[in-house]
């Protein structure tokens, strides 16, 4: 059984999940992307339940292995531009993606996938997505803001800039990585760290691991950066990254639950 089948009496007639379902085209999309355990009630309640109660999780396997070997394979033989300044940061992003790739980044901009990361996480993404008992975290609605497909390797880097991180609300940050060495050393750098003006040690550290997409709530005084990569890091790899922030009740309604602006541009 899978959520975007799932349906519920009310008043005795049957009612699908969506108060206004994504299209079939980006149904489709969805199914032909995600691998199926992540579409299943069951499983999806149970990584809801351990990100409520971490507020973050890693989700392995993510893509189906088709997509993901032709992801890999484009990613390999895209363009990449630098992006800086130097103090604040170092690495590399896509300006032209490449059919799959922008494939890939079209798909984590539908409905479809916002309302899977709702039943994922609980977090109110879409608003086609209304679970009033999994809205531990915000009751407002939240809208992607940006979005990002970027390579990383030996001397790359993020650092935390103030003027960048004061006043952001509560947010979800999603990232997506591939080709990323088997025999990765945590030594090596490249992890995103987490923490917080209250606390000197990291909140949370999130190794790259291919074909993994993780899932982290932040809430306004936590903040995430990219350790610099040293030579011990043998092959550069990939992150598609975006985050959801939480809209204020004046903010113009967005039928599809998303309001985006990228930095990128």
């Amino acid at each position: 059984k899978q959520w975007y089948q799932r349906r519920v009496r009310a008043k005795s007639e049957e009612l699908t999940l969506f108060l206004t379902p994504p299209t079939d085209s980006d149904m489709d999309l969805l199914k032909s992307w995600i691998s199926l355990r992540y579409l299943n009630v069951e499983i999806s309640s149970e990584v809801q339940e351990k990100f409520q109660e971490n507020s973050e999780v890693s989700l392995s396997e993510f893509l189906n292995p088709e997509k993901y070997s032709a992801l890999c394979a484009e990613l390999s033989i895209t363009e990449w531009s630098n992006i800086g300044p130097r103090n604040k940061k170092n690495y590399q992003v896509c300006r032209k993606p490449t059919q799959i790739v922008a494939e890939f980044i079209d798909l984590i901009k539908t409905d479809a996938f916002a309302v899977l990361l709702s039943h994922l996480t609980g977090l109110p993404l879409s608003v086609n997505y209304d679970d009033p008992d999994c809205n531990d975290f915000s009751n407002e609605p939240f809208g992607m803001m940006s979005s990002e497909v970027s390579r990383w390797e030996h001397g790359s880097y993020s650092l935390l800039c103030d003027q960048e991180v004061m006043n952001l609300p509560d947010r979800l940050h999603i990232f997506y990585h591939s080709e990323v060495n088997e025999m990765y050393d945590v030594n090596a750098g490249g992890y995103i760290s987490f923490i917080s003006h209250s606390d000197e040690e990291p909140l949370l550290v999130i190794p790259p691991q291919s074909n993994t997409l993780s899932l982290v709530f932040a809430k306004t005084d936590e903040f995430g950066f990219t350790k610099f990569i040293n030579s011990k890091m043998q092959k550069p790899f990939y992150c598609v990254s975006a985050q959801y922030v939480a809209r204020t009740p004046n903010e113009e309604h967005n039928p599809s639950g998303r309001s985006e602006s990228s930095d990128n541009k």
